[in-house]
């Protein structure tokens, strides 16, 4: 499997469910909550639940032709914005709102998706806000962010709430156990690493599980690890990874140094190298190593060399 993971709030969509059948749908909404919640997929569905031609109990039936071609990104009537590394301008949103003006193609209500509407310039605020206090009859419109404080207050005050939040651990490690077929030791990793964001997870489960394991070898384990670094350091989202399981590994030694439950540390899988290692190590010399950890992302967020911060903090994690 290589997909992302596609996640869905279940109580959100059960709210939506009751919306429809009572008749109280709004003309426009603000999903707000942190990356990778399921807020983009989660608005996907409700333009199905909204739009289902076999609408049953508030449920949708995911096989007529309007489900159909939702699923396929093909529906003529909803219409998403979702491209996160552009700025939305004036003109995306005039596109919308000039389509909004027009009678749905098939659906019964066209859908307007501005997924992480943190990116609107003014301009393009502004002109949302327009149709916000003057919204077209047939439409429904659904910003995302992870950002409000950047979107115009008037533009959260026009629109209903929706909030999401970071899963517990436990349901995390849950679903990728029962849903996606990882065994407990790998899904406990994985629910940390995740960091109450199921959707921060691609499809390649044993990968990223296999990649911790390598990272930790090299830095804990190896004394010289200059091919690893040649291999890492060419991609700079790779190096990020890497940093942040060497967090996860340096922090899990910090909760030992605390006498935390075992239950409440990351790398689980490796209990007996985290007790072996936790005595050889000051607690001074873990935040040290930590503050490192942190500072190295922050220069690789800035585009900085950081093969020089990678061999220092190398030099500071090696022990015999």
């Amino acid at each position: 499997m290589s997909t992302a993971v596609d996640l869905i709030n279940n109580s959100v969509v059960d709210k939506f469910s009751l919306f429809v059948r009572s008749g109280r749908l709004a003309h426009a909404y603000l999903f707000l909550g942190p990356k990778k919640t399921g807020k983009l997929s989660t608005a996907i569905v409700v333009s199905k639940l909204v739009n289902c031609e076999n609408l049953r109990d508030g449920t949708f039936c995911d096989q007529c032709a309007t489900c159909i071609k939702i699923n396929s990104g093909n529906h003529p009537d909803i219409h998403i914005l979702e491209d996160s590394s552009q700025a939305i301008k004036i003109e995306d949103i005039r596109l919308l709102i000039n389509e909004m003006q027009f009678r749905a193609y098939e659906a019964k209500t066209k859908i307007f998706l501005i997924h992480n509407a943190e990116r609107l310039t003014i301009e393009a605020s502004n002109a949302l806000l327009k149709t916000l206090e003057e919204p077209s009859k047939g439409s429904l419109i659904i910003l995302t962010t992870s950002a409000p404080e950047r979107l115009l207050g008037t533009i959260r005050s026009r629109c209903q709430s929706v909030h999401f939040f970071s899963l517990d651990n436990k349901l995390i490690q849950k679903q990728l156990t029962e849903n996606y077929g990882c065994d407990q030791l790998m899904a406990h990793f994985l629910a940390h690493f995740s960091d109450g964001s199921l959707g921060r997870l691609n499809g390649d489960y044993k990968g990223i599980f296999d990649r911790k394991n390598e990272a930790i070898d090299q830095f804990v384990f190896e004394q010289d690890s200059e091919i690893y670094f040649k291999k890492i350091l060419s991609d700079k989202l790779v190096v990020r990874e890497v940093v942040y399981f060497l967090f996860l590994w340096f922090k899990d030694l910090m909760m030992l140094k605390n006498q935390s439950s075992d239950q409440h540390l990351a790398n689980i899988d490796r209990l007996s190298d985290l007790k072996y290692f936790e005595k050889k190590y000051e607690f001074k010399e873990i935040v040290e190593i930590l503050n490192d950890i942190v500072a190295t992302r922050r220069a690789i967020d800035e585009n900085f060399n950081i093969k020089v911060p990678l061999v220092i903090m190398k030099e500071k994690i090696w022990k015999k």
